[in-house]
């Protein structure tokens, strides 16, 4: 061993932060299914959510029919019983939707600018799982700055 070798700074080994499902980050690179993104080359990582769930929006549309439909109706008939069958009609239709917002919430998104364009770099539907991985890249950025 050369005297060389031992005043040179050792960087630390390689650390993971995040390694599950397909994605890993660690003080290198983001690693999501596959693609790989250099921490060094993120900027401006910013969280998001998603467009509407495909249930959702075909819960909306449904809605948005049966309000077609029966507010017509109801207006003709002006029946006390069909105006109450609408308002009825119309709290079930908000309530499907409200029901499939809850259990089908929109996407957790983390966009950067990488390689000088705004790239979606992560996304899921479990809140926990975007939880970890953003404060694994915050913690693998911060660990960058460091070394």
């Amino acid at each position: 061993m050369t005297i060389d070798r031992l005043n040179r700074p050792t960087r630390p080994a390689r650390t993971t932060f995040y390694n599950q499902r397909g994605v890993i980050v660690d003080d290198q690179c983001l690693l999501v299914y596959g693609a790989r993104f250099p921490i060094a080359d993120l900027f401006c990582i910013e969280r998001a959510r998603g467009p509407l769930s495909p249930p959702t929006r075909a819960a909306m549309v449904v809605a948005l029919g049966e309000l077609l439909v029966v507010t017509p109706v109801a207006i003709f008939f002006r029946s006390p019983v069909v105006i109450a069958l609408a308002l009825l009609i119309g709290l079930a239709a908000a309530g499907g939707v409200l029901f499939c917002g809850r259990r089908w919430p929109a996407s957790f998104q983390l966009w950067a600018e990488y390689q000088h364009r705004p790239t979606l770099v992560f996304a899921t539907w479990d809140e926990q799982e975007f939880g970890q991985v953003s404060r694994a890249l915050l913690r693998a950025i911060e660990h960058q700055q460091r070394y």
